[in-house]
């Protein structure tokens, strides 16, 4: 993370790493021909496999940054 994602309030970098796996499975849909089973085409090329693993990053940051906000809204 560099210093400008830092500053931003967890809820902002919610909304961005959401838009982000947005982006990420339109292209593999694109990619793997509209197959909503994303891993169908694994291993295929590396540039899919590449946006997979871009796509878990996301999801592992939403649901880190989605924890933080649980938490702060219960404060």
């Amino acid at each position: 993370m560099n210093q400008s994602e830092s500053i931003l309030d967890p809820a902002t970098q919610l909304a961005e790493a959401r838009a982000r796996r947005d982006s990420l499975v339109q292209s593999l849909l694109a990619m793997n021909g509209g197959n909503p089973n994303l891993y169908a085409a694994m291993g295929r090329n590396e540039g899919y496999d590449s946006l997979l693993c871009a796509l878990r990053g996301e999801q592992a940051a939403i649901e880190t940054l989605s924890r933080i906000q649980d938490l702060d809204a219960k404060k």
